[in-house]
């Protein structure tokens, strides 16, 4: 499959903050436990007034750090670390980018563990005994682990797109017939 496009990567700011998280995880000597703390952190922000408010031109800055110190207190889920990562982040004004930062943190935890994410665009559904085949095939081919995530794109038309990190592998039958169309057209004007 040829390499044709790069995929978007985490903006450079949030790309810092997962690398600080990632150290101190490091220091921890456990993952998992910063991944639940921004999973969490994430989920407030998002299911909650608290990430509305902050969000808010109305609220002062003053205003955002005590209704966020109400919600901390009431969330027994969110301990001092992540209590302090929101702190930073809400006086940096810098809360909408927690997903992000998520994301990052993922992605340098998968490379430290010897993974990596892809995404599988293909036309109709793939089985799931079809989605650990592939997944087993590009593990051998890449010598990581390679965890599938699928969805359907109906513009494909056939074929698939995998995109693992910064690659795309484009074996889609609407990329193939615009390949063909290109090559007639030079075709054409070259006669």
């Amino acid at each position: 499959m040829p390499e044709v496009a790069e995929t978007p990567r985490v903006p450079s700011t949030a790309r810092h903050y997962a690398q600080a998280i990632f150290e101190l995880a490091e220091q921890e000597q456990g993952f998992a436990r910063w991944r639940e703390r921004l999973s969490r952190l994430r989920e407030v922000l998002e299911r909650s007034e608290l990430g509305a408010a902050l969000r808010s031109p109305e609220f002062s800055a003053a205003q955002r750090r005590e209704l966020a110190q109400a919600v901390l207190e009431q969330d027994r889920e969110i301990d001092k670390e992540a209590a302090n990562l929101l702190r930073l982040l809400i006086e940096s004004r810098r809360t909408a980018m927690l997903a992000a930062i998520e994301a990052g943190y993922r992605q340098l935890v998968d490379r430290a563990e010897g993974r990596v994410a892809a995404q599988l665009s293909t036309a109709v559904e793939v089985a799931p005994g079809e989605l650990a085949r592939f997944s087993k095939e590009l593990s051998t081919r890449l010598g990581v682990e390679v965890n599938f995530q699928a969805q359907v794109d109906p513009s494909l038309l056939g074929g698939a797109v995998v995109r693992v990190g910064d690659r795309v592998f484009d074996a889609s039958l609407k990329t193939k017939l615009q390949q063909l169309r290109r090559e007639m057209l030079t075709e054409v004007q070259s006669s």
